[in-house]
């Protein structure tokens, strides 16, 4: 479905707490590299949720159209994404009272079909069915799949996801991670005196936004080499072309540490300062 895509586009906007999303990661595509989890029902009060809904209404028409006719962001309390890194398979599950999103979505349907006793409805776009009572959106073909992993009592969803969610900061609203492909080492490498394998990122909303960004390496040494080499990119001038950006508390708070195999970064924004990242990175869209 389309809205598979408008979907996507809010998690990028927002890369749930690991601990609650990972109960829903058996539902993602063996091969995903790429995860991304929301507790909405967490986040949907703050300011800083508000200005991410905002943004994500207005880079996608699809997206509109789905919040305008649904209160989505109402009905969903969570939400957890997978995707693979060829962004071939991919899927998405929604918990909350999805019933009205549900028929909102198969307006757009062009056929229906059954795998396993469960009906799934599609068009070009993808693949959208009701799955153990959550909402699952997924690339075209893929729902079978889908519907074959939850049958199965066994399945975990792949070790890859797992591992990543598991290193995201447990007290944080929304989080995701990614395995880096080699080119994504390589280039990260030569920045960093380091190639990096995997990072995640976990946000904390409130009034304010936290972030927490680690990069993990294959041993302490070249996570040591990493942080050296952040640190000593992060100068006064740095600093202060950073406030003139963005905002001083933002550059005030960036703060860069070794954590075993790990580069750590953390750095907190208000709203204003997110709103003045929003609006620079429209200008380059």
């Amino acid at each position: 479905m389309r809205f598979v895509v408008a979907l996507m586009l809010l998690f990028v906007a927002v890369p749930a707490e690991a601990g609650r999303g990972a109960a829903l990661v058996k539902y993602l595509p063996d091969d995903a590299t790429a995860v991304a989890a929301a507790d909405i029902a967490r986040v949907r009060g703050t300011a800083v949720w508000k200005v991410v809904y905002k943004l994500a209404r207005e880079q996608n028409a699809a997206f509109d159209a789905l919040a305008t006719a649904q209160p989505v962001d109402k009905l969903v309390d969570t939400a957890v994404l997978g995707a693979s890194a060829d962004k071939q398979h991919a899927v998405i599950v929604l918990e909350g009272r999805i019933d009205k999103l549900l028929a909102e979505v198969k307006k757009t349907a062009t056929k229906s079909d059954t795998h396993e006793g469960i009906t799934f409805w599609s068009n070009n776009d993808g693949d959208v069915a009701i799955v153990d009572k959550k909402l699952v959106f997924s690339s075209p073909g893929e729902m079978a799949s889908v519907i074959d992993r939850a049958k199965d009592k066994k399945a975990k969803g792949p070790a890859t996801l797992r591992t990543l969610l598991a290193a995201t900061n447990a007290g944080s609203g929304v989080v995701g991670g990614m395995l880096l492909d080699a080119n994504q080492r390589a280039d990260l490498g030569k920045q960093l005196g380091a190639e990096p394998q995997w990072a995640t990122v976990s946000l904390a909303m409130s009034g304010k936004l936290g972030l927490d960004l680690r990069v993990h390496f294959a041993s302490e040494a070249a996570a040591a080499t990493a942080v050296k080499a952040i640190t000593e990119q992060l100068t006064p001038e740095t600093r202060g072309r950073v406030e003139g950006f963005v905002g001083k508390e933002f550059s005030d708070s960036i703060a860069v540490q070794q954590q075993l195999l790990f580069a750590k970064m953390t750095a907190t924004l208000t709203v204003e300062e997110m709103s003045k990242v929003i609006s620079l990175l429209k200008m380059l869209m």
